[in-house]
């Protein structure tokens, strides 16, 4: 005998008014809800949410619930607020029963008869959820795979396959490129997600536009630079150098490896990362030997 469907039941806070898509996007995804400007939480499409009792999250920041690091929750409201279409992003997140899932969390202005911002709505989805796993003997492209739930950055996979579009237009264009390879093994293993998150937090900050980031292992971050060459690289490499260690938890040694393709080579992403971990290994000694950050810059000479 089938198990009846649970009928969703709404909750709303005391003055406010629930949006009628609420009633159809609860039943479309794990959670549907809506916040006022600041984050706090004014609407739920069911009485339950992740295990919680909806009613009680209810005037609570959303950050509460989702518990994204460093305050990154606030400044997203605070850019949906100030005129952003819409934000989404892969987290994990804790239930009631203390386990955790992995969860896309899509959000997005819900505008003021005035056309303003007069809030926020969102949907969450269950990613580790089998209603969700589709098709999952077909290799999925860099445009679908999963983004690492830490810092949101992508994995070695996509980030090699997105580097590797942007070699014909280099060529075209003249222009060199260059993977810089950011390690950290030589801090404790469980220092390695709270370093890399930092860092990429940090990354984003300052890099280029162009400039593609990825964490290719649980203590290295990939980075690759639109028309650098060595030189430049390795002046980027020593000013990160000098500053990533001091923003980072503990007060972490980084260790840079360098790798840069030339316009016509026949280097792949594969080469390059090869060579960028050849690097990256010398500069990992240096550190280790004289306990200050180093980098590295593979030349042709050497061996990958």
């Amino acid at each position: 005998m089938a198990t009846p469907i649970r009928a969703l039941r709404p909750v709303t806070k005391r003055g406010f008014a629930p949006s009628p898509w609420l009633a159809v996007a609860a039943g479309l995804a794990e959670a549907a809800f809506e916040t006022d400007i600041r984050g706090h939480f004014t609407a739920f499409g069911d009485e339950q949410i992740l295990g919680f009792h909806a009613r009680n999250l209810l005037g609570t920041t959303a950050d509460s619930l989702f518990n994204l690091s460093g305050g990154r929750l606030a400044g997203i409201f605070a850019n949906l607020a100030g005129g952003c279409a819409a934000w989404h992003g892969r987290l994990t997140i804790r239930h009631a029963d203390h386990t955790t899932a992995l969860y896309r969390l899509a959000l997005a202005p819900r505008a003021s008869r005035y056309f303003t911002a007069a809030g926020i709505c969102g949907l969450l989805i269950n990613l580790d959820g089998p209603d969700h796993t589709l098709f999952p003997t077909i290799p999925l492209n860099a445009a679908v795979r999963p983004l690492c739930p830490d810092t949101g950055l992508w994995p070695l996979a996509s980030f090699t396959e997105q580097a590797a579009r942007r070699f014909d237009r280099l060529d075209v264009e003249d222009r060199p490129g260059t993977l810089i390879l950011l390690g950290f093994g030589v801090a404790e293993a469980a220092l390695h997600t709270p370093i890399a998150i930092s860092i990429a937090e940090e990354l984003r900050e300052i890099i280029r536009p162009t400039d593609l980031l990825g964490r290719i292992a649980p203590a290295i971050i990939g980075l690759w630079c639109d028309g650098m060459d060595h030189l430049t690289g390795a002046e980027r490499a020593t000013r990160l150098c000098k500053y990533l260690p001091t923003v980072t938890p503990g007060q972490s040694m980084i260790s840079l490896g360098l790798a840069t393709r030339w316009p016509g080579s026949t280097d792949d992403p594969e080469t390059l990362l090869t060579r960028a971990m050849a690097a990256l290994q010398k500069a990992e000694a240096i550190t280790v030997r004289d306990n200050t950050a180093s980098w590295h810059v593979w030349q042709g000479h050497h061996k990958a």
